[in-house]
Protein backbone atom coordinates (compact mmCIF):
# COMPACT_ATOMS: atom_id res chain seq x y z
CA UNK A 1 0.00 0.00 0.00
CA UNK A 2 2.70 2.50 0.98
CA UNK A 3 5.46 0.96 -1.11
CA UNK A 4 5.01 3.22 -4.14
CA UNK A 5 7.28 6.25 -4.27
CA UNK A 6 5.58 9.61 -3.83
CA UNK A 7 7.05 11.01 -7.03
CA UNK A 8 4.71 8.94 -9.23
CA UNK A 9 1.32 10.56 -9.69
CA UNK A 10 -1.64 8.75 -11.16
CA UNK A 11 -4.02 10.21 -13.70
CA UNK A 12 -6.57 10.74 -10.92
CA UNK A 13 -4.03 12.71 -8.88
CA UNK A 14 -3.35 14.96 -11.86
CA UNK A 15 -7.08 15.47 -12.47
CA UNK A 16 -7.64 16.40 -8.83
CA UNK A 17 -4.77 18.91 -8.92
CA UNK A 18 -6.11 20.42 -12.15
CA UNK A 19 -9.62 20.69 -10.69
CA UNK A 20 -8.41 22.39 -7.52
CA UNK A 21 -6.28 24.77 -9.57
CA UNK A 22 -9.24 25.67 -11.77
CA UNK A 23 -11.44 26.35 -8.73
CA UNK A 24 -8.78 28.60 -7.20
CA UNK A 25 -8.35 30.48 -10.49
CA UNK A 26 -12.10 31.07 -10.79
CA UNK A 27 -12.26 32.33 -7.20
CA UNK A 28 -9.43 34.79 -7.87
CA UNK A 29 -11.11 36.03 -11.07
CA UNK A 30 -14.48 36.54 -9.37
CA UNK A 31 -12.87 38.26 -6.38
CA UNK A 32 -10.98 40.61 -8.70
CA UNK A 33 -14.21 41.50 -10.51
CA UNK A 34 -15.99 42.20 -7.23
CA UNK A 35 -13.18 44.40 -5.94
CA UNK A 36 -13.10 46.27 -9.24
CA UNK A 37 -16.86 46.90 -9.33
CA UNK A 38 -17.33 47.69 -5.63
CA UNK A 39 -16.59 51.47 -5.88
CA UNK A 40 -19.02 51.80 -8.80
CA UNK A 41 -21.75 50.01 -6.88
CA UNK A 42 -21.16 52.28 -3.89
CA UNK A 43 -21.42 55.38 -6.07
CA UNK A 44 -24.69 54.23 -7.66
CA UNK A 45 -26.12 53.35 -4.25
CA UNK A 46 -25.13 56.75 -2.84
CA UNK A 47 -26.62 58.55 -5.85
CA UNK A 48 -29.92 56.69 -5.48
CA UNK A 49 -30.05 57.49 -1.79
CA UNK A 50 -29.37 61.18 -2.49
CA UNK A 51 -32.16 61.29 -5.08
CA UNK A 52 -34.69 59.78 -2.69
CA UNK A 53 -33.93 62.26 0.10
Amino acid sequence: MFTKPFSRFTLLDKAIALSVGAMLAMNVIVLAQQVESAPGVALVSAAQTAQQA
